[in-house]
């Protein structure tokens, strides 16, 4: 049965070092020589003072030691250069190509026709400078809508991560051996059943490497996965009545994916709203060029260009972050990294149980 081998010999390397926290003056040098290679662990695992800053400024975290996660990219004021190199596949840029092609192309033709001979009627400032406002307006309600939205995704892992981590607990200070390890392996099971519904996929691969393999083959059979492994433990922790897990614990976790799954992924912004912003953002910047083709020009067209990009990238983030479980940022990677959090989950679960083998020894 791995999944026992991997939950309870994980405790193997704590129980090793408890000799270690009770020994004679005598074995200090011992002592201290586990300490110099618990240093070299850090150094190793952190890297050097000036890799630390190097991490800082590509805006990465690379400490193993770190509660951040790997794959988890902060800006840096420093970066500035680097972000102007990567703006042709910026990914933002990559989705508004097509409007900002479109402006452009409006605006050339309307600055030909100035040009040559043809003068489309110009349009006064006036019109423009009054709706100005209003569009800046209504996208800035629209991006923090759409960020209101990624923070609840975020704060709702949260409540997943810390209910699951007092549910492990629970189970190792209130159960047995034996009822505790099949409530810890589907604590551990739950955030990834719940992030694959989430995505609409299915990873039968990683359920195997911590579930029974009759629980898989049930968890493939049911449409609402969360749901069933919910279920579960439900069943496991009624099984033992001498359990001190609450029916508050338990509910916390149903409540949780209640939250993910319909507030967030089953409610999107009203289409009416994004469909507004997005024809008013259009029309303004396409009869923008009549306005100011008098005084500028054929520099209207650099200036349309940065102008559009500008303003239907700051629409485009809204889009993007408004969907928080299935986006993805540059380079492939996910908006949430919740596979990340999926994989402290479990770290956590077996080090709770870990700890609790060491307290038990101690």
């Amino acid at each position: 049965m791995p999944r026992r081998q991997l939950l309870i010999g994980l405790a193997a390397p704590a129980l090793a070092a408890v000799p270690a926290l009770t020994a004679p003056p005598a074995a200090s040098l011992a002592v201290h020589a586990a300490a110099r290679q618990m240093h070299s662990f850090r150094e190793a695992a952190c890297g050097s003072a000036a890799a630390r800053r190097r991490a800082v400024r590509c805006g990465r975290v690379v400490c193993a030691l770190s509660p951040a996660y790997d794959s988890t990219m902060r800006y840096a004021a420093v970066d500035w250069a680097k972000n102007l190199r990567t703006l042709p596949t910026s990914t933002i840029l990559k989705r508004i190509s097509s409007p900002l092609l479109f402006n452009v192309l409006v605006t050339v033709l309307i600055c030909a026709s100035q040009a040559f001979g043809a003068p489309l009627p110009p349009l006064p400032p006036l019109p423009h400078q009054l709706l100005g406002s209003a569009l800046g307006l209504l996208l800035v309600f629209r991006t923090n809508a759409a960020y209101d939205r990624f923070w609840e995704a975020r704060k709702q892992w949260g409540v997943v991560t810390s209910e699951c981590r007092a549910l492990a607990g629970h189970a190792v200070i209130f159960m047995t051996p034996q009822q505790a390890l099949p409530l810890l392996s589907l604590t551990a099971a739950f955030p990834v059943v719940v992030k694959t519904y989430l995505r609409g996929e299915r990873d039968s691969r990683r359920l195997k490497a911590l579930l029974a393999p009759s629980e898989v083959l049930a968890l493939d059979a049911v449409v609402n996965q969360p749901q069933y492994v919910l279920a579960r433990l439900r069943q496991l922790a009624q099984a033992g009545r001498q359990v001190g897990v609450s029916e508050k614990e338990r509910e916390m976790l149903l409540k949780s994916v209640g939250v993910l799954g319909e507030r967030i992924y089953n409610t999107p912004i009203p289409l009416s709203y994004s469909r507004h912003t997005s024809r008013f953002l259009i029309f303004y910047a396409s009869t923008l060029p009549l306005a100011i083709v008098g005084a500028l020009g054929w520099a209207t067209v650099p200036v349309m260009a940065t102008l559009c990009w500008a303003l239907f990238g700051i629409l485009e983030i809204g889009n993007l972050i408004e969907e928080p479980f299935t986006a993805y940022e540059s380079q492939r990677r996910p908006l949430l990294p919740l596979t990340e959090v999926c994989r402290t989950i479990r770290r956590d679960v077996r080090a709770i149980a870990q700890y609790a083998a060491l307290a038990q020894n101690y």
